[in-house]
Formats: C-alpha cells, sequence, structure tokens
C-alpha cells in the first residue's frame, strides 16, 4: 500500500465512525407512552435535569440537584440506570434513549481522544525533530479532523440525554 492510499485510508476512519453512530441514533422512532403509575414522590423532588460539568453533563434530581449519573466526555459510562426502575412504558423508554446517548458519546469521546493523541503524538515528533516533517502536519491534520468530528457526536449524545430525561419526567405528568 502508498503511502498517498494509507493516509486516505485513514483519513476515512472517523468519516466510517460517524455513519455506525449515526445509524444507531436514528433507530427507533418517538411513540407517545401513557404514564406510568403515579409516583411515590413528587415532581420538585424526584424529577431529573441534566446540569453541565466540567467532564460531561450530569443527571441531576429534585430541587437540591443531588446527582444521580454523569454522561462523561472522555470515558462514557452507562446512565440508563438513573432514568426510572419501573417497568412503564415511558421509563422503559428514557432507559433506551439514555443507552443510546451513551453509544453515540462513546463514538464521541474515541473520536475525541484519538485526536488528542494523535494531535499530542505530531507535536512531540515534531519538537524532538526540530522541525514539522510532513508526516507530523498529516497526523495533526487527521487528529484535527477527529476531534472536530467527534464534535457534532458529542452534541448528539447531549440532545439524546436531554430526551432521556424527558421521558423520565413523563410519569410525574398529570
Amino acid at each position: 500500500m502508498t503511502w498517498t492510499r494509507f493516509r486516505i485510508s485513514i483519513a476515512l476512519i472517523p468519516i466510517a465512525c460517524s455513519f455506525v453512530a449515526l445509524d444507531a441514533s436514528a433507530q427507533g422512532s418517538e411513540q407517545v407512552a401513557e404514564p406510568g403509575p403515579t409516583p411515590a414522590c413528587s415532581y420538585s423532588a424526584c424529577a431529573l435535569t441534566i446540569a453541565p460539568r466540567w467532564n460531561g453533563l450530569a443527571v441531576v434530581q429534585g430541587t437540591n440537584a443531588h446527582a444521580v449519573a454523569n454522561l462523561n466526555f472522555f470515558w462514557p459510562r452507562d446512565v440508563s440506570g438513573a432514568l426510572g426502575g419501573t417497568t412503564s412504558p415511558a421509563d422503559q423508554r428514557a432507559r433506551e434513549t439514555a443507552t443510546g446517548a451513551v453509544r453515540l458519546r462513546r463514538v464521541g469521546a474515541a473520536l475525541t481522544d484519538g485526536g488528542i493523541v494523535l494531535l499530542a503524538t505530531a507535536a512531540v515528533r515534531a519538537v524532538s525533530a526540530g522541525r514539522v516533517r510532513q508526516s507530523d502536519g498529516v497526523l495533526a491534520g487527521i487528529g484535527a479532523g477527529a476531534f472536530g468530528l467527534s464534535v457534532p457526536f458529542q452534541f448528539a449524545a447531549d440532545g439524546m440525554l436531554s430526551r432521556a430525561v424527558w421521558w423520565h419526567n413523563a410519569r410525574y405528568a398529570r
């Protein structure tokens, strides 16, 4: 394989990841679910909302904003357990949507982390060589591209998490 084909192949990896994540976010259609049984606690005490944190979006509960989960930017973990423990359709939809948000965040995190690693590698190589070689520029370009491509995935994950919280809070509808 020639150097040019290798660079093109590496450059296409983030694009392929974007199609996988977009397919994951497009699965399922919105359905209107009937509210579940009357909740054991009030909306002001148990409803969830989203609060920005330095490392992601926290899912916080009630007026005291007690953090119950965090959809991290760099190492996402499953947050679906915080979005309802009943078998009501709204809770099930909240957990499914939260799982989709985690999937999107993982793609975004992989692109972000990979972009940072490639940018740092290019910088270290350029500093150690005393000049920027063509290969360092290619690495930096691919790293910047992966980092830039991660932004839509991060925002899509934020939107899905917001929708999951909405589904969770549907149980409090009157």
